[in-house]
């Protein structure tokens, strides 16, 4: 009996775990996996080439210079600006990506990434999990604000309209 209802406790654990674990959250996967479909006109658009050509491509980079370790240093961090979570808090988007990637912007795509394509509907990619910033609600403002603010040690001023034109890209 004592077998049993220990069995079932463990089964009913692994149960909980799973639901939670697949419970259809997204995972980052990198904005290479955008590139496919996103990097030329015939194929749904050039975002991805507005972006590898943008300074958020290289954000992660502008981290591995003396310049940065050296805000890094005089804001008190232990470690090279590269290695620090503060810094690396706006310069990556994820473990996979290098810089600032699509799903900084776009959400972590797992779940989305093959449900916005040529013939889809949207809705369903946005139904799982997929942002699409608007500049006419101001929401693509406030995104780029999380990151573009006065708790940046190199911040000096932000202008949304300015900067928006550097990396806005058609739908596709």
């Amino acid at each position: 009996m004592k077998n049993a209802v220990s069995f079932l406790a463990l089964a009913l654990a692994f149960t909980a775990l799973t639901a939670f674990t697949f419970s259809g959250s997204n995972d980052f996967v990198g904005s290479k996996s955008c590139k496919a479909c996103h990097s030329n006109a015939k194929m749904g658009g050039t975002a991805y080439k507005t972006w590898e050509g943008s300074s958020h491509a290289k954000a992660l980079a502008s981290l591995k210079t003396p310049e940065a370790d050296k805000i890094a240093t005089e804001k008190g961090f232990k470690t090279k600006a590269a290695d620090t979570k503060e810094c690396l808090a706006c310069h990556v988007t994820s473990a996979k990506d290098d810089g600032v990637g699509c799903e900084s912007c776009h959400g972590a795509a797992s779940a989305y990434k093959s449900k916005h394509g040529k013939g889809k509907d949207v809705a369903d990619a946005i139904a799982a999990g997929m942002i699409l910033p608007k500049v006419d609600d101001g929401s693509a403002e406030k995104q780029c604000k999380t990151c573009h603010n006065d708790k940046s040690p190199t911040f000096k001023g932000f202008k949304f309209k300015e900067m928006w034109t550097k990396i806005a890209h058609a739908k596709g």
